[in-house]
């Protein structure tokens, strides 16, 4: 109930702790309900919000860190199923063709000496994978990253036809990263509730294999361990993948 109350006025499913315990305190101190309850505290939470989201908003090396989930994203807007295979070296997203075949997305949103490693390696696979870029000194499909004041914030968008491109590619058989997938869902769970999500981002000196920010913040991280436990004292939430 608190999660719909301030997706209305926020546009983020939220409801940390320390707002359901404001909530419990109004109802019975004001006889509010949930809704009401949630609304007289709106201006205070939407400072709360903006405040968030401005010490969050992604740079340019945020986007790079996030390059693989945001093309994922464009795969799945194309119409395929998205998985992450080994590839280069490397695992970057890729559209699921069916028999354990993939077409791979690479996203080189930059023409920085790893990308244009990458580029070189990926040439003579041209009929095979599909290479995405922001940089006219990569060859590839040129997309652009669109900024936005409201979810999902930032987002891959390309004039070219991806659908078109995954099924004239040539498939191609590789092993499949689970991590990468997890933590995939956990990027799409917090993406499609209105949170800013980011990938690798540092808080507290500890970087978050996940970080979402709304009215809380939570983490996502790869494995239990020290860096778990530190988040755990400084964010509302932490979720461990094993």
């Amino acid at each position: 109930m608190i999660e719909k109350a301030v997706k209305k006025i926020l546009g983020v499913e939220d409801s940390p702790k320390w707002l359901e315990r404001e909530v419990a305190k109004r109802m019975q101190e004001q006889g509010l309900d949930v809704e009401g309850a949630v609304g007289y505290m709106a201006p205070w939470l939407s400072q709360i919000h903006r405040a968030n989201l401005a010490k969050f908003r992604p740079g340019r090396s945020s986007i790079r860190k996030a390059a693989k989930f945001l093309a994922a994203e464009l795969i799945e807007r194309a119409g395929f199923g998205v998985s992450f295979v080994n590839i280069f070296g490397d695992v970057f997203p890729a559209a699921v063709r069916g028999e354990e075949r993939y077409t791979p997305v690479i996203p080189l949103l930059d023409d920085k000496k790893k990308s244009l490693y990458i580029a070189s390696k990926s040439r003579k696979y041209m009929q095979n994978i599909i290479q995405i870029t922001t940089s006219r000194e990569v060859e590839g499909v040129v997309v652009d990253v669109v900024r936005l004041e409201r979810p999902p914030y930032y987002y891959l968008y390309t004039e070219a036809n991806i659908a078109k491109l995954v099924e004239n590619s040539a498939p191609i058989t590789a092993t499949v990263n689970k991590k990468l997938e997890k933590l995939y869902y956990y990027w799409r769970h917090f993406r499609e509730r209105g949170y800013l999500v980011l990938v690798g981002r540092e808080i507290g000196g500890v970087a978050a294999d996940i970080l979402a920010v709304g009215l809380g913040k939570y983490a996502v991280v790869v494995g239990e361990g020290k860096r778990a436990n530190r988040l755990r004292k400084i964010l509302d939430a932490v979720y461990v993948i094993t």
